[in-house]
């Protein structure tokens, strides 16, 4: 790590730089110095996410939920992390909820455009 630089920040700044994987630890240990650090949070369930690790990533960003739940971003990654491993119900009630708290949230409206242009509706997912 380099002097002076913190976990969080090395963290952000090779998942910003791609390297995700390698993010994953200082993130962890942000979150562990620091556990309201709602930034570091939201930077670890997208690098879950990006990693294919789903229920990883939701578990992370349930916690940064916890942490600000009228915050319209954390909705919205929530929704991804959902959408990604096809809990499609979980990932249309969180875009809404996104968008409830910020009605102009444009990859919000995007995603929930995506997942009605799938035909998908609450009842063809519960099986």
């Amino acid at each position: 790590m380099a002097s002076g630089a913190s976990a969080r920040d090395v963290g952000i700044r090779l998942a910003k730089e791609g390297s995700v994987a390698e993010s994953i630890d200082f993130l962890l240990q942000a979150i562990a110095e620091d556990p309201s650090d709602l930034e570091a949070h939201l930077y670890l369930g997208w690098a879950y996410a990006r990693l294919e690790q789903y229920d990883k990533a939701v578990e992370i960003l349930e916690q940064a939920l916890d942490l600000a739940p009228t915050n319209p971003k954390v909705h919205y990654n929530l929704g991804v992390a959902y959408h990604r491993s096809h809990n499609i119900t979980e990932a249309k009630n969180e875009y809404l909820k996104a968008l409830s708290l910020d009605p102009m949230y444009s990859a919000a409206k995007q995603a929930l455009d995506a997942l009605s242009k799938m035909g998908t509706t609450d009842t063809t997912q519960n099986a």
